[in-house]
């Protein structure tokens, strides 16, 4: 009896050994990155913004009208760790699998980073026929001793994203329906998840064989491996290659300016744990001077030459002062004079030299960055007119190709018909051959029936003109002899007379 509880006790032990397993070379693979990484892999595709709330994050160069984060431009795979998303972006490697994806006051998508990798941080639904997953919101971890619950409770509505169940690995999703409020209240929280709770814990969706019988198609399940060249995910054969950079150290520090910090304390001192966290809480300070200059902490600088630090503090509270402007939501951009900002009250005039000129310097790289955006937003509309014009093309061709397919069916048919026509007119022919043939033999076998009837009738003329013939030589022969034997008597009796 102790054995077989034994037994039980060791097999779970086993499995729990190897999940850590595998949670620890999955960390120790993609998880060995720096924020610093994330800044000068990201800033060629979008632009770093402080926010006042999140800090640093990262708004893509794209039409945000139209993206939605773990919806445009890519799709879901199985994979050994669950449900995976594939971006067609060049920088999906990171947004889509460290950190969270929230939408500032502007309604626009930005990206807070974190060090922590996972296949998709999502949120999972299903219902009514459908699949619908949402980013998760930041700071939320996943607690599986409660079980979970999926952030739905502050997911707002229009972050949903759902299809058919059929739908779910299709290579594009149809265009955002509205629909979202209808489906959530027809749907229930998906609460598989991947690990053993905490940062490292991710909603995996639903599972192959779940979405097997809903679907009733196979289900692949793809390898993920690590790749070192830069640019979007492939797929080679069973494998799925996301890059990741290598990071000589594990800081976890946010340096925009190549040397400067990002310091979430109160006291504006580095100090980043070992697992690269990010402690975005909502008490940070937003307090701009007279001279324009943010400072967001009490005692730390925002400094953003190349060897100041960058103190985003939020332990104390939004207070904007009198003489200055707040600034939300510009694109944050590192300086390159070297020089500290402190918020003390008078500067000197070579100070505010070298301010102007940081502010033009800032102006010309605004500028800059919005060139660039537009020259990205016209590439990305050029790509879709000659997505557009391929498509058009392609169903030109399509239209072409059926019109050809069905020439060639008409004139098969056509053939057809006529190798019919001449097999039935050729079989009328021989039929009407054949009824002359017919009809001949028939002729002449009424002739040949004449002429035996003519040559019979000829025989019996014959043999009855030699029989009267005969007849009649009969006759003579009797009167020549009856006629013979009366003239001697008749002589005789006339010279008995005399």
């Amino acid at each position: 009896m102790k054995k077989l509880i034994k037994l039980p006790a060791v097999l779970l032990g086993l499995m729990l050994l190897f999940s850590g397993l595998t949670q620890k070379v999955m960390a120790q693979g993609y998880d060995d990155i720096s924020l610093q990484s994330f800044y000068d892999e990201l800033s060629p595709y979008g632009t770093w913004i402080q926010d006042p709330q999140y800090g640093n994050v990262w708004r893509p160069d794209v039409d945000q009208g139209d993206f939605r984060p773990y919806y445009t431009d890519g799709r879901w795979v199985m994979t050994e760790y669950g449900n995976t998303w594939v971006s067609d972006y060049d920088w999906g490697w990171a947004p889509f699998h460290y950190g969270r994806w929230i939408t500032n006051s502007y309604n626009q998508w930005v990206w807070i980073p974190d060090t922590v990798w996972g296949p998709a941080w999502v949120s999972w639904r299903s219902g009514g026929g459908y699949y619908g997953w949402a980013p998760l919101g930041p700071g939320f971890s996943i607690n599986i001793n409660i079980g979970g619950g999926g952030g739905y409770y502050n997911t707002p509505n229009n972050w949903w994203n759902f299809v058919s169940q059929r739908d779910i690995y299709s290579n594009r999703y149809p265009r955002y329906s509205s629909r979202n409020i209808t489906i959530i209240n027809r749907t229930t929280i998906i609460n598989n998840t991947y690990g053993r709770g905490g940062r490292n814990t991710y909603y995996t969706g639903p599972r192959a064989e779940e979405i097997r019988r809903a679907t009733n198609r196979d289900v692949r399940v793809y390898n993920i491996s690590r790749s070192e060249t830069p640019g979007r995910t492939s797929i080679t054969n069973n494998n799925i290659n996301i890059y990741n950079p290598r990071s000589g150290g594990r800081s976890g520090n946010v340096n925009p300016s190549r040397s400067g910090d990002v310091n979430n304390s109160r006291s504006g001192n580095v100090n980043p744990s070992r697992s690269g966290d990010v402690n975005n809480s909502r008490s940070g300070n937003v307090n701009p001077s007279r001279s324009g200059d943010v400072n967001n902490s009490r005692s730390g600088n925002f400094n953003p030459s190349r060897s100041g630090d960058v103190n985003n503090s939020r332990s104390g509270n939004v207070n904007p002062s009198r003489s200055g402007n707040t600034v939300v939501g510009t694109p944050y951009q590192p300086g390159r004079t070297g020089s500290d900002v402190n918020n003390r009250g008078g500067q000197s005039r070579q100070d505010q030299t070298q301010q102007m000129q940081q502010q033009r310097q800032q102006q010309q790289r605004q500028q800059q960055d919005q060139q660039r955006q537009q020259q990205v937003q016209q590439q990305q509309r050029q790509q879709q007119d000659q997505q557009r014009q391929q498509q058009v093309q392609q169903q030109q061709r399509q239209q072409q190709d059926q019109q050809r397919q069905q020439q060639v069916q008409q004139q098969q048919r056509q053939q057809q018909d006529q190798q019919r026509q001449q097999q039935v007119q050729q079989q009328r022919q021989q039929q009407d051959q054949q009824r002359q043939q017919q009809q001949r033999q028939q002729q002449m076998q009424q002739q040949q029936r004449q002429q035996q009837d003519q040559q019979r009738q000829q025989q019996q003329r014959q043999q009855q003109d030699q029989q009267r013939q005969q007849q009649e030589q009969q006759r003579q022969q009797q009167d020549s002899r009856s006629s013979g034997g009366d003239a001697p008597q008749r002589s005789d009796s006339r010279g008995g007379r005399n």
